[in-house]
């Protein structure tokens, strides 16, 4: 990101931010309510362009990229995690619907979610709530990640 600004009608909240952010690293945006978090992922995957400056990806511009080679290099878990009424296996298995079991428990193990599916009654197959109401907030978020 390189000197972006953006405003919400007249109000600014991203004024004159750089950013880099190296290739396959993690990176954890934190800071107060208000303070422009969400607005900055926002403009990192172009969910709104930018008003002022650039955001870049490999050297080039988001916006010369097509939405959906550009989310294949993003990976987002909001604050608000929406999960389907159906097996944990399938909610995890979202991104990539033919993901054998082995890749759904490989990517269940790296989110820290494994240990706490397999104490439920039907493991990977059990059907969680609409909206995954039947887990916890931090339970959702895991498998959301994963």
């Amino acid at each position: 990101m390189r000197n972006i600004g953006f405003s919400y009608d007249k109000r600014k909240i991203i004024d004159g931010i750089s950013l880099k952010i190296p290739e396959k690293t993690t990176t954890a945006i934190v800071g107060p309510s208000g303070g422009g978090k969400t607005t900055l992922t926002n403009l990192m995957a172009r969910f709104w362009d930018v008003q002022e400056g650039e955001v870049l990806l490999g050297g080039r511009n988001v916006k010369e990229y097509s939405f959906d080679s550009l989310m294949k290099n993003f990976s987002f878990v909001f604050q608000r995690v929406y999960l389907f009424e159906d097996a944990i296996a399938n909610n995890i298995r979202f991104g990539e619907p033919d993901a054998p079991m082995e890749k759904v428990i490989e990517a269940a193990k790296k989110a820290r979610c494994h240990d706490f599916i397999m104490q439920l009654p039907n493991k990977y197959d059990t059907i969680i709530g609409e909206g995954g109401a039947s887990l916890s907030g931090g339970e959702k978020q895991r498998i959301s990640i994963a």
